[in-house]
C-alpha cells in the first residue's frame, strides 16, 4: 500500500521503487492501475437506494440456475463414466492376461479377432 501511495503522490518514480524493493516495474504499474480503478469506482456517481433489477436479468436468473445445475450434473456423470471406463479397461486387461495364460497352458496360440468393415471384401 505504501508503494502505491508513494508512486501516486509522486514522491518517487516506479523505476526507483522497483530497484529499491526488488519488485518488477510492471507489477507496480499494475498495482497503481488497480488502485486508480478502485478509487474511480468508489467515487463514481450513483443514485441512492437499490438499483432496480432489469426484467431481463430477473427472467434469466432461473434459467441460469437451471443451466448451472445441468452443467454440474453433467460433470458428475462424466466423472462417473470416466471411472467406470477405467474399471472396465482394467478388467479387460486382466481377462486378456488370463486368456493368454490359459492358451499357453493348453499349448494354443491366440489370434487377434480382426473385424472387417462392411462393404469391403
Amino acid at each position: 500500500m505504501q508503494i502505491i501511495i508513494d508512486v501516486m503522490s509522486r514522491k518517487t518514480s516506479i523505476q526507483n521503487i522497483s530497484k529499491e524493493k526488488g519488485i518488477a516495474p510492471t507489477l507496480i504499474s499494475l498495482w497503481k492501475k488497480q488502485a486508480e480503478d478502485a478509487i474511480l469506482e468508489r467515487f463514481k456517481s450513483r443514485t441512492r437506494g437499490r438499483r432496480p433489477k432489469t426484467v431481463e436479468a430477473a427472467d434469466k436468473a432461473p434459467e441460469l440456475r437451471r443451466m448451472r445445475n445441468e452443467a454440474r450434473k453433467a460433470r458428475i456423470k462424466a466423472a462417473h463414466l470416466e471411472s467406470s471406463l477405467k474399471d472396465t479397461k482394467a478388467r479387460l486387461a486382466s481377462a486378456r492376461e488370463q486368456m493368454a495364460a490359459l492358451a499357453e497352458t493348453m499349448g494354443c496360440k491366440l489370434v487377434k479377432n480382426v473385424r472387417r468393415r462392411a462393404g469391403k471384401a
